[in-house]
């Protein structure tokens, strides 16, 4: 591997390294309004990734989830193309 390509390699690492990390500070953001939700009184529902299967199963069956787990939020256009594109 020559000094370009080392330099390719590391700034493909960087980016990918910039996109894991905003994720990361996002679903912090969002535990943490989920948490503020819950003080306040509101279900933790509302940020759950499997609320609508959910909510159709508690119709029919007459009762929740047992697992609960964070929804994300879509990349941007520019993360998606960039992640497509490797």
């Amino acid at each position: 591997m020559n000094g370009r390509q080392a330099a390719r390699a590391a700034a493909k690492r960087i980016e990918d390294l910039e996109i894991t990390l905003k994720r990361a500070m996002s679903d912090i953001k969002r535990y943490n309004e989920c948490i503020d939700g819950m003080i306040t009184g509101q279900s933790p529902c509302e940020w759950c990734d499997d609320k609508m299967e959910c909510q159709r199963e508690a119709h029919t069956t007459g009762k929740g989830c047992e697992l609960w787990m964070l929804g994300y939020e879509e990349d941007t256009d520019d993360e998606k193309n960039r992640l497509t594109a490797d």
